[in-house]
């Protein structure tokens, strides 16, 4: 069970694809000032009943005949707001909640879940205990045309401590009192945000963690009802 432990060690917080797709690390920049909020905005609350950050990651063997493995899971949204200019994204904030960190993929197996989010939340990955937080600021949002994703989204993510400005692409739509945010699949890299915790024992634990984002968000109004 020991080994089994840690070798399930991967890092947090992704749509289900394969352990070996192709999703390219977004570079991990200096933090920059928060996109500014012009008067007259739109102004939505995140709803946390129903926001996540799906979280994927993996290892590959030293072995090289061994398939790679991983792990996928979800983070809940604690709160936060974004806002919008003739229904385009402008700003926001959001706060994801990390003592709600966990797999999924191992739900059949509680003790093996147990002791994999327990590792996880430890302070060899997340540290939850001293960052039970992450937030993510909006630094500009971009129009797309004629592409997949209607919005590039910029924003410093305080992750560990660590605030870092990442971008990454998004379909942004309003419908009614609701706003949805879902972005692709983007990945980041665990040591540009301090996790440098490493397996050993012949299996080693990707650097690339995937994210993807879906949020939701309702007006006051509707927030009210």
């Amino acid at each position: 069970m020991k080994k089994l432990f840690l070798s399930l060690a991967v890092v947090s917080a992704v749509a289900l694809t394969s352990c070996g797709g192709k999703t390219e690390t977004v570079e991990a920049t200096e933090a920059q000032e928060g996109a500014a909020t012009s008067e007259g905005a739109a102004a939505y609350t995140v709803d946390a009943a129903t926001s996540t950050v799906n979280w994927k990651g993996g290892k590959t063997y030293e072995d090289i005949n061994k398939p790679e493995d991983g792990h996928y899971g979800v983070v809940k949204l604690k709160e936060g707001t974004v806002s919008l200019m003739d229904g385009k994204l402008e700003s926001g904030k959001f706060i994801a909640d990390f003592t709600t960190f966990e797999s999924k993929d191992l739900d059949a197996d509680a003790e093996s879940k147990g002791k994999l989010d327990g590792h996880l939340k430890s302070a060899d990955f997340l540290d939850v205990e001293k960052f039970p937080t992450a937030e993510f600021e909006i630094t500009s949002a971009k129009t797309i045309e004629g592409q997949d994703y209607n919005t590039e989204i910029s924003g410093n993510l305080n992750f560990r401590g660590v605030p870092k400005n990442v971008t990454f692409k998004a379909n942004v739509n309003v419908d009614g009192d609701v706003v949805s945010i879902k972005s692709e699949e983007f990945a980041i890299n665990r040591q540009d945000f301090g996790i440098v915790f490493s397996a050993g024992k012949g299996s080693i634990i990707k650097d690339e963690v995937l994210l993807q984002i879906d949020l939701a968000a309702k007006t006051a109004t509707a927030v009210a009802q």
